[in-house]
């Protein structure tokens, strides 16, 4: 009995599985069927179009999106060299440093 219930669960995933849509749901109003006409209509068009423009689409070269623009690399701004400060011309004295109190 056993068997017989997972086989069920399994063919019933399956047969799930199958017909579950592939693409993700549209959330978008198809304006009923008055409107259906015209997306027949639109269809039938463009696939004509699409199959009269076969031949020209393979031979003809690949169109791809021009290139970006150039724009020439921004000017680097170099910090000015350290300043090189002579030493000065004299040097005072250590200064006397009286011994400890008590020493």
């Amino acid at each position: 009995m056993m068997r017989l219930k997972e086989a069920a669960i399994v063919g019933f995933a399956s047969v799930a599985l199958a017909a579950a849509p592939v693409n993700p749901a549209s959330a978008h109003w198809h304006r009923g069927p008055v409107f259906w006409p015209f997306a027949l209509g639109a269809a039938v068009v463009a696939g004509a179009a699409v199959v009269a423009t076969a031949p020209f689409r393979a031979l003809a070269a690949p169109v791809y999106a021009p290139p970006p623009a150039y724009y020439p690399p921004a000017p680097v701004y170099y910090a000015p060299p350290p300043a090189y400060y002579p030493p000065p011309a004299y040097y005072a004295p250590p200064g006397y440093y009286a011994p400890p109190p008590g020493g």
